[in-house]
């Protein structure tokens, strides 16, 4: 062998180490991140299997996409009223929910839901009060994309382009499936109506803006600026508290650039990201002048929910006239950061929401609360690995560069104060951490795979199974929370949902059940109580009702599984002619001495009026609806429930529907019209109208006798 051959066989044998430049790197780096997208890819589609059936159907029996669940047409009311030229909704269109102003009523709720809704509106009328769920399932698909681009660019400010192996891509898929399936997103998705929507595209637009913050912070550029500034306005018109974080971290990354903190030649790109701060605030500001009179936050003294809720008002008068204050903290603390903020039990779905609602600490009076599942309990990857993301971002000699992650964490947090300041607690509300945590999460897991690098694939298989099982968890309690039951089912979904229980439990089910002679006005969520022989069978939410009167005579806690005969009436209504306002009102059914009726208000309108239902008076819910136009030679239906055991007639048709208290025990008598063979109609209802009872045939009671063979009393 010659001397001058010998470099050649050291090149072969021992090839240079790869640089970030070298051909071998870019190749590596680019099957890391194909790697990534398929890891993500994957994640989302696993969680998104059962994510749309709670969305579509959730015990309904059927899948729909339009599930429908009031309130669903704020948003819709608010998109044509711009269409219309101003801000202000028809009065009453939004019943308590209403904000008034100048003498007009407002929704609270942001725009953007209803300026997404718009190029359908424009054409039809189809669709109003049907496109909740629709958004909903768009904002999850944002939140997921948005979540993987987000963790994507965490990565590269903390570890460059360093190669992503396998371990850490799965890694990243898991922990995108635990934000989209294991979080309360998916509790939202279970209750498709316009305050789950609201928060479900604050999440998805603020994740989406810190995305375009940070590539500002990378490299900035035009593209970048205004992509962060359409962003960033967006979630302003959306929600205010996630708004007002977008608007902190764009103001402080423009300091932070003026300061010279990204280098001298990127200095000149703080005047734009100020505008990209200030704009979007402004602008926010002046659609809630415009609507309830303030730039900032609102006044719940104007909501109509307060004119009629006594509890509401004592509220504000115990807390100097703000639902705002740090004498809520140690309660929402509390209820927020408790470890133990879950409920395990021995049927179905075995990890759920506490049982109760959250309790007052201190000498403090609350507003309303709910059961409500705390972070660490419900989330416990994302809380974990943003715990470490914390320390990571925030500790002396940071890594990569995650110096400038601090300033949008600072700024996530801020956003979290209302919820920690507000005298009111709910599990939804837990949507308005995700943001912070998330990106903190995504810090934390970063540094993890970095520390594991190094190690033996023993290590790094072992963090996977660790964030794999914390994953597995997290889904497990939110999937189990969105399945328990709550006060807007129907009782279809209850029935199905307690006929689930007893077939995956077997005889466990039967030995929880209650059997009581009347139904108390609360019980632990989760409760099964067959009431006397059967004549009834009820699960309980868990929602305490004590500070509306009105409604916890009707036992609103309770849902529906199976009742007894004369309690359920499916009626016909024709009109067989014009209807005029000194007509006499139509009797739908009698119960005892209280009257369902469809009573005149104007040339064809009607409305439902519960009359006399019996002591005590109960002034909210009312005992009417709002009115509704009908036309002549038209067949409506009606579905009636008189429940002798809930004290409560619950009653809808034509587009409106009554809740109120009945008193007594029946029995309900459906007013069907005689039948006028050969002759003249008569004068008054008969000529008016005519009454049809289809009823259906009453539940058998098989499912509440064979639960109540093992229950004790």
């Amino acid at each position: 062998m010659s001397v001058e051959a010998a470099p050649a066989l050291v090149d072969v044998r021992e090839p240079p180490v790869a640089t970030a430049a070298s051909p071998r790197h870019r190749s590596a780096y680019r099957r890391g991140r194909s790697r990534f997208v398929r890891a993500v890819v994957i994640g989302q589609v696993v969680v998104g299997v059962p994510y749309l059936w709670v969305l579509t159907n959730l015990w309904t029996g059927s899948y729909t996409l339009l599930r429908p669940l009031s309130p669903d047409n704020f948003y819709d009311l608010q998109a044509r009223a711009i269409f219309a030229g101003h801000l202000s909704v028809p009065n009453g269109s939004l019943g308590i929910e209403a904000f008034v102003h100048g003498g007009r009523q407002y929704t609270y709720f942001g725009l953007f839901p209803s300026l997404l809704r718009m190029p359908v509106l424009a054409f039809t009328h189809s669709f109003d009060g049907r496109l909740t769920a629709p958004s909903m399932l768009l904002a999850w698909l944002v939140t997921g994309l948005s979540t993987s681009l987000l963790l994507w660019r965490v990565r590269l400010m903390v570890r460059g382009r360093d190669v992503m192996g396998r371990v850490e891509a799965v890694g990243s898929g898991v922990l995108v499936a635990a934000v989209t399936g294991g979080s309360v997103l998916v509790y939202l998705a279970a209750s498709p109506k316009v305050t789950s929507e609201d928060l479900a595209w604050s999440v998805a637009l603020t994740l989406a803006a810190v995305f375009a913050l940070l590539g500002v912070v990378e490299r900035p550029g035009w593209g970048r600026v205004v992509a962060s500034g359409v962003l960033v306005l967006a979630a302003n018109l959306d929600r205010s508290p996630t708004g007002y974080a977008c608007d902190i971290a764009a103001l402080l990354i423009a300091a932070w650039l003026a300061l010279g903190k990204g280098g001298a030649d990127r200095r000149r790109w703080w005047a734009p990201m100020l505008f990209v701060g200030l704009v979007p605030t402004a602008i926010a500001a002046a659609v809630n002048m415009a609507k309830l009179g303030s730039p900032f936050g609102l006044s719940e003294a104007d909501q109509v929910w307060t004119q009629v809720n006594a509890h509401r008002r004592a509220f504000l008068a115990a807390n100097g006239g703000s639902t705002f204050g740090i004498r809520f903290l140690p309660s929402t603390l509390t209820a927020y950061l408790r470890p133990d903020g879950f409920h395990l039990q021995s049927v179905f779905p075995y990890l759920t929401l506490p049982t109760g609602p959250a309790v007052a600490v201190g000498h403090v009076l609350l507003d309303e609360t709910y059961p409500t599942a705390s972070l660490p309990a419900s989330m416990p990857l994302v809380f974990v690995a943003a715990c470490w993301g914390l320390v990571t971002a925030f500790r002396p000699r940071p890594v990569g560069r995650v110096a400038p992650l601090r300033l949008v964490l600072v700024a996530m947090a801020l956003g979290t104060a209302g919820v920690l300041l507000i005298g009111y607690i709910a599990d939804r509300y837990l949507a308005d951490f995700l943001p912070f945590l998330v990106l903190a999460a995504m810090i934390g897991l970063v540094d993890v795979w970095r520390r594991l690098d190094g190690r033996s694939r023993g290590w790094r298989v072992g963090g996977l199974v660790v964030v794999a099982v914390l994953a597995v968890v997290s889904v497990w309690i939110n999937f189990g929370a969105a399945l328990a039951p709550t006060s807007l089912w129907s009782p279809a979904q209850a029935l199905r949902y307690v006929q689930f229980q007893r077939t995956v439990g077997g005889g466990q089910l039967g030995s929880v059940v209650e059997h009581v002679a009347t139904l108390p006005t609360f019980a632990p969520a989760g409760t099964i109580a067959a009431v006397g022989d059967c004549s009834g069978l009820y699960v309980s939410s868990g929602i305490s009702y004590s500070t509306v009167p009105g409604q916890q005579l009707e036992h609103l806690t309770w849902i529906p599984v199976e009742q007894g005969p004369g309690i359920n009436h499916t009626l016909t209504v024709e009109f067989n002619r014009a209807v005029r306002p000194t007509d006499r009102p139509v009797v739908l059914l009698t119960y005892g001495k209280a009257t369902l009726l469809l009573e005149p208000t104007g040339s064809d309108r009607v409305r439902f009026v519960v009359q006399d239902p019996g002591a005590p008076s109960v002034h909210w819910p009312p005992a009417t609806t709002s009115s509704v136009a009908v036309v002549p030679h038209t067949v409506y239906g009606v579905e009636a429930m008189t429940d002798p055991n809930m004290h409560e007639i619950l009653a809808g048709g034509m587009g409106v529907g009554i809740q109120h208290y009945l008193a007594g025990d029946g029995p309900a008598v459906v007013a069907v019209t005689p039948p006028t063979t050969g002759q003249a109609a008569p004068t008054g209802q008969a000529g008016l109208a005519t009454v049809s009872d289809i009823s259906p045939a009453p539940f058998s009671m098989a499912l509440c006798r064979s639960l109540a063979r093992g229950t004790s009393t």
